[in-house]
């Protein structure tokens, strides 16, 4: 059954998000997509266009796979001076080009002077090539104090990134490196270099993430704060975790706009290549977060990384109703709103004919839950994460899909579901201090 209100293409793979852009009123979102089927395979930028972050419609292809020549992920720009020789205000792709037999990544840049409905790939690629097999995800923004375009890129097998300038976008001269430094797991993939404000302190700190393909917590997304002088970043914090759940991975953000407190807004692919492969065919595979805003909050000696729902979305659901849990089984509908006093004690389980449930606990400041699917087995996991006990935890539920913030926005927890039907049945007992159901998506 399609999510109401998350974002996933008719038909097809979706996974990374990718070349996230503003221009002209529209927040545009490319991504990874199979324009051939729903499993992994001739990797290709799909797009959307949504004038809200929270109203999505699907487009066609934008960069397709030719050549013997996949288009990993990547991001986009708008060039407003021209630097690239493209125009003014052309945006500006900048992707990995994989060869498909899994040899050879590089740099690539293409460009579109119609607002990201067709793009032109530049004949002089590739613009920045290692000869390597592992070498990919650039994720490029301008750097108003230097002047220049910066782009940070991972060599994947290495676990470590570089950071690289330009003043054109086609020559790129390297700066220095991002090291593993004692991060967990191996294979990095998406990194996410971005200037986020402290809350409360007219300051700013720069945030680097990574995913890391297996073997860290959570679905991998690790990030560190510290600063960037337009060389080097510079971490003062150990590596956090940014989402506890096992489904929020390859996040990046549209770098501007920025609402009134000065945070942009990222997103994050609702999936796991561990376990995409064994979900049973619908026709369409793969779905995206809501997006959130960002920002840094001072804990100690340390920041925290903040994420709050898109604004819009909390638009898309009706008036609150209080719910008691502890009368027996309740229908709910398959697209909701929860939100949970955090000092409650409260449980609840959610299930459908087909004996697949979510078990939600929220006690002692941690939130727990448990997915178990008796028709995919591989989605059987436990997840867990500190809640503190001054803010209310949200869930937002979905078909296919629970998201949960808690502590203010600096615990998250992610996670897909197989739960089938229009409505479910919920038990358990305590109280949901508000239910709202999505009535605008």
């Amino acid at each position: 059954m399609r999510p109401r209100y998350h974002y996933a293409p008719t038909a097809n793979w979706l996974s990374d998000p990718n070349g996230l852009v503003w221009q002209d009123g529209e927040w545009h979102m490319f991504y990874q997509y199979n324009p051939f089927g729903e499993d992994w395979c001739h990797m290709s930028w799909g797009h959307a266009v949504s004038p809200d972050l929270a109203h999505w419609q699907e487009m066609p292809v934008a960069l397709a796979e030719e050549d013997q020549t996949m288009i990993f992920s990547g991001s986009a720009v708008i060039d407003h001076v021209g630097s690239a020789g493209f125009g003014n205000d052309a945006m500006v792709a900048i992707y990995t080009g994989a060869r498909t037999d899994r040899a050879h990544q590089f740099q690539c840049i293409a460009a579109s002077n119609d607002r990201g409905r067709t793009f032109v790939k530049h004949p002089g690629n590739p613009v920045l090539d290692r000869t390597m097999a592992d070498f990919r995800d650039p994720n490029v923004f301008w750097h108003e104090p230097s002047r220049r375009w910066i782009m940070v890129v991972v060599l994947s097998d290495e676990n470590r990134a570089l950071l690289y300038a330009s003043t054109d976008l086609k020559a790129w001269a390297e700066l220095s490196e991002i090291p593993t430094d004692d991060a967990p797991g191996h294979l990095w993939e998406c990194p996410y270099l971005v200037e986020l404000p402290v809350e409360g302190s007219g300051e700013t700190r720069w945030l680097f993430k990574v995913d890391v393909l297996s073997g860290a917590p959570g679905s991998g997304a690790l990030y560190r704060v510290g600063t960037f002088d337009g060389e080097r970043f510079e971490p003062q914090t150990a590596w956090q975790l940014a989402d506890h759940g096992d489904e929020f991975y390859a996040a990046i953000g549209w770098n501007d706009p920025r609402d009134r407190s000065g945070r942009p807004a990222w997103l994050g692919w609702m999936g796991n290549h561990a376990v995409q492969k064994h979900l049973p065919r619908q026709g369409w595979r793969g779905a995206m977060s809501l997006p959130r805003r960002l920002s840094l909050r001072m804990a100690g000696d340390g920041f925290l990384l903040v994420q709050e729902i898109e604004p819009t979305c909390r638009a898309l659901f009706g008036n609150p109703e209080a719910m008691s849990l502890g009368q027996g089984p309740r229908p709910l509908a398959a697209s909701a709103l929860l939100s949970v006093r955090a000092g409650d004690t409260c449980h609840f389980a959610i299930c459908d004919d087909a004996g697949r449930n979510l078990s939600c606990s929220l006690r002692a400041g941690q939130f727990q839950v448990d997915r178990r699917d008796p028709v995919t087995p591989q989605l059987d996991r436990t997840s867990t994460m500190a809640v503190g006990v001054d803010a209310p935890v949200s869930i937002w539920l979905d078909s296919g899909s629970i998201e949960v913030i808690a502590g203010g926005g600096t615990a998250c927890l992610t996670l897909q579901h197989r739960l089938q039907g229009e409505a479910w049945a919920i038990r358990g007992e305590g109280r949901l201090d508000a239910l709202y159901l999505a009535s605008k998506a």
